[in-house]
Order: C-alpha cells, then sequence, then structure tokens
C-alpha cells in the first residue's frame, strides 16, 4: 500500500513532468536558453521525486538521499542559472552546480551525513542561498512586465525564508525534535516544495510568454533596414512624450533627412542606398541616449525626439550629426553624389499640440533644403537660425 509520502512524492514527480514539458514546448518553438534551463530544473525535479519514496530500503540510501537531494539541488541551480539567463547575463557554472557539489562532498565526506537532522539542516541551508541567489536575480533584472519578476522574487525569498526556519529548526534550536515531529516536518517540506514549484512554473512561462510578446511589438515597431523604430512606434512614443512634457519639461523634435537620395541610389545602386540608410540611423543611435526616441518615418526620411532637450542643445547634437554624416561619406568615395543630411528642428516653445510640432520641423526642413541642404535650421520662420556646412558644401553635388 502506498504511504502519504510516497504519494506526495508521485504527485510532486507528474507535476514537475508536466511543468518541464510546457517549459520544454517554449523553448523548441523559440529556442530562448532559459526556457531550457528550466526545463532541465523541472526535469531533474522528477528524477529526483522518483527517487526519494526508495528511501525505505537501507541499502540504497545512496540513491534514495544521496543522488535525490543533489538532482533537487541541481534542479534548484537550473532555476536560478534560467532567471540569470533571462535577463542577458551569462549563467554562472558554480551557480548551477555549486550547491550539489557542497551536498555530495557533505554526503560522502562528512560523519554527520548519516544523522537525518543534520541532513536537512545542510540541505535547508543551500535552498536558502540558492533562492536568496534566485531572488536577486530576478528583482535586478528587467522582467517586463515587472510584477512578474517581482512576484518570482516574493516566491524565492518566502522560500529562502522557509528553508531558514527549516534549518534552524532541524538543529535544534528551538528545541529537541521526536520522530513524529521529524515525520510531519518531512511531510511538510513535500508540500511546500510542491506548492513552490507550481507556482514557480506558472511563472516562468509567463516570464517567457511576455518575452516573446515584447519580442513581437518590438518586431512590429522596429524598421527592417535600419534597426530604427518605425513610423507606428514613433507616433505612439511621441504621443506618450508629448503627454508627460511640462513647461519645465521642454521637448525638441528633429526632422532628418538624407539630401540627393534618388541620386545616390541611381548613381551607386539600391544596395549602395541601403547602406547609406544604415550607416547614417547607426551614426544618429551612437549621439543620443535611451531615453530619446529615433525613427525612420519612411523612406529617407527620419525623425529625433529628444525629452528634456531644449533648442539649443538639440541644434548643436544636430550640427555635430550633419558634420561628422558628412565627413563619413565622403570617406566612403561615392562615384558622383556625395550624401548629406538637412535637419529641422523644433521644440514645444513653438507648438501647442504635438501635431504642430510636427509641422513646425517639418517646415524648419523644408528651409533646410531650400537654403542649399547639408545644414540645421531651428524654429518657426521668425526665429530662424542656420548652421551649416559651408566649407564641405563646394566639394559636394547639389544639382537636385
Amino acid at each position: 500500500m502506498i504511504g502519504s509520502v510516497q504519494l506526495i512524492f508521485f504527485l510532486a514527480m507528474g507535476t514537475f513532468v508536466i511543468a518541464g514539458a510546457a517549459l520544454f514546448s517554449e523553448w523548441r518553438r523559440f529556442r530562448d536558453p532559459a526556457a531550457l534551463w528550466w526545463t532541465a530544473a523541472f526535469f531533474a525535479s522528477a528524477v529526483a521525486s522518483s527517487l526519494f519514496p526508495l528511501r525505505q530500503y537501507d541499502d540504497l540510501d545512496i540513491v534514495s538521499i544521496g543522488l535525490a537531494n543533489a538532482m533537487f539541488l541541481l534542479s534548484y541551480g537550473a532555476i536560478c542559472a534560467g532567471i540569470w539567463n533571462y535577463h542577458g547575463r551569462r549563467a554562472n557554472v558554480v551557480m548551477f552546480v555549486g550547491p550539489s557539489l557542497v551536498w555530495l562532498l557533505f554526503w560522502w565526506l562528512c560523519p554527520l551525513a548519516s544523522d537525518f537532522d543534520s541532513r536537512v539542516a545542510v540541505i535547508s541551508v543551500l535552498t536558502s542561498v540558492i533562492s536568496i541567489v534566485s531572488a536577486f536575480g530576478a528583482l535586478s533584472g528587467d522582467a517586463r512586465p515587472r510584477r512578474l519578476g517581482r512576484a518570482l522574487a516574493l516566491l524565492m525569498t518566502i522560500r529562502a525564508g522557509f528553508s531558514a526556519i527549516r534549518a534552524a529548526w532541524a538543529s535544534a534550536m528551538f528545541g529537541p525534535i521526536s520522530d513524529a515531529q521529524r515525520e510531519l516536518g518531512f511531510e511538510i517540506v513535500i508540500i511546500e516544495g510542491l506548492w513552490a514549484s507550481v507556482i514557480a512554473g506558472y511563472l516562468l512561462l509567463a516570464l517567457l510568454r511576455a518575452k516573446r510578446e515584447r519580442s513581437l511589438v518590438k518586431l512590429a515597431e522596429t524598421d527592417y533596414l535600419t534597426g530604427a523604430d518605425n513610423r507606428r512606434a514613433f507616433q505612439l512614443k511621441a504621443e506618450a512624450a508629448w503627454r508627460s512634457a511640462t513647461d519645465r519639461r521642454e521637448t525638441t523634435l528633429l526632422m532628418l533627412d538624407l539630401d540627393n537620395f534618388k541620386q545616390i541610389n541611381d548613381a551607386n545602386g539600391h544596395a549602395f542606398g541601403d547602406e547609406v540608410l544604415k550607416d547614417f540611423a547607426a551614426l544618429v543611435s551612437a549621439h543620443i541616449h535611451p531615453g530619446d526616441t529615433f525613427a525612420r518615418l519612411g523612406g529617407e526620411e527620419f525623425a529625433l525626439l529628444l525629452p528634456d532637450c531644449d533648442e539649443a542643445t538639440a541644434a548643436r547634437l544636430a550640427e555635430a550629426i550633419r558634420a561628422e554624416f558628412a565627413r563619413a561619406m565622403l570617406a566612403r568615395k561615392a562615384e558622383k553624389v556625395g550624401a548629406t543630411v538637412s535637419i529641422g528642428i523644433a521644440s514645444t516653445r513653438h507648438a501647442a499640440s504635438l501635431d504642430r510640432l510636427l509641422a513646425v520641423a517639418d517646415e524648419a526642413l523644408y528651409r533646410a533644403k531650400a537654403n542649399g541642404r547639408n545644414r540645421v535650421e531651428c524654429g518657426p520662420r521668425r526665429e530662424a537660425t542656420a548652421t551649416s556646412g559651408y566649407g564641405s558644401r563646394a566639394a559636394l553635388d547639389f544639382s537636385t
């Protein structure tokens, strides 16, 4: 007849297999390394759960106690490594196998390994340590939505606390332990591990799916050629930036348009034109900050939205981009046409709405084109200022 402890282990094994299969399915579809770490973790727990019931046979202690506990600790290490990998960090081998190695050394070399309470104390301390490291990884990473990362960190913190209390209990810090208390405590440990694994499996699957959804959104909002945001993403981010803008937070918009782009394509081929677009996007990206929004609106037209940036600062940035791009394109030695950029600038000081901000920037860009290209124009017509590469324009062809 199957006892209550054996039944719990069989239920745990089934739960681990189901969770591992679900995570493996996620890995097969999207090849996320974190999913593979977590798949290995749950399958290792399933193996450990199948070995633990053998503890009723004294001659199988090396399997039911030594190996089974090593597999459980290995699974905790794999979950921890997966959490760190999920956030783009390199999974540390010590993080993965360290707790299991410590346990095996204790099992093989320490005379206290024959004592049940000592084994529980060592396992509990190792579980607490790896849970704390896992919680730190979940909190310090960029787990969006944030609530999933916080929930996972909370779960790991609770496990760490429970394991610490269990270690203190097994060390008789709360008084002598009877056999009945040991048996009850053992069942509580198994049930706690089962519930924690169910919740962890749900959270890990949710994290993977949230990451996949973010990837799909990013793909839908990214220009395939340059890697910049596309028009849709720019519109969404610009609207959000406008709503958050205040009188004390000046926001500036740059409209950037490559000069003579049709002639560049005709003279050098469309492949060269694509390379020019990619070079320009890379150059601008190197000049901006994480909070800025850079997008390709279509063709050779780009936009750059700079929150918390005044017009004078934006003009200096625009001039740096203009001058650097002109030098980079001259170095390419295009056969007939030198690629340059014209830039129009508008700030929230000149606009009462987002549409007006776009219109003012467009007007400034038009003036830059009309005044000879390869230049920067700021603000509405009545406040127009300009900077330009007068020395370099003479060497370039501005026939159109």
